[in-house]
């Protein structure tokens, strides 16, 4: 199942994402409204929060009025605005702190995959992509950071 994966090692905070989304979205700039968001983890360490598009979503298995669900055929998990209570319950159930109310319709908002962001990334810092191959991709980045030092070690005579 594809997400909207951030990237924290060339995430730098700038939260043009943010922007982009919620003007798409809302047209209006202002981040708090964006299906998105930039959590600043520690000082420098940002990282783009977005829905994780669960095949057994747990923001759909509380929701008292039915209005998350899973299309299989869209591979996407959606809020239906016209059942949603504002509640909150999908809020307080996602384990990734992916969904929110709306500023002022006190609705569910989450990412639903427009990709408006992705291009928009002056670091290349989000991507769509499915688990298994950012997965790859870490193994990737974690074998690139290391071979400088392995290569040293290989031509480095005891």
């Amino acid at each position: 199942m594809p997400y909207l994966y951030g990237d924290p090692i060339k995430c730098t905070g700038c939260r043009i994402c943010e922007l982009y989304c919620a003007l798409f979205h809302e047209r209006a700039l202002n981040p708090k409204k964006a299906r998105l968001r930039v959590v600043r983890a520690e000082p420098a360490i940002d990282k783009p929060v977005a829905c994780h598009q669960c095949a057994d979503p747990p923001c759909a298995k509380v929701c008292p009025a039915d209005a998350i669900t899973r299309s299989i055929k869209l591979d996407l998990v959606t809020v239906d605005l016209t059942k949603c209570m504002g509640c909150g319950a999908c809020v307080e159930a996602c384990p990734f702190g992916a969904i929110w109310l709306h500023l002022e319709s006190k609705k569910a908002i989450k990412c639903d995959l427009c990709k408006v962001c992705v291009p928009r990334c002056p670091t290349g810092a989000l991507s769509v992509a499915t688990s298994e191959k950012i997965a790859d991709q870490k193994r990737l980045d974690l074998v690139n950071r290391w071979k400088p030092v392995m290569l040293e070690c290989v031509q480095t005579p005891r």
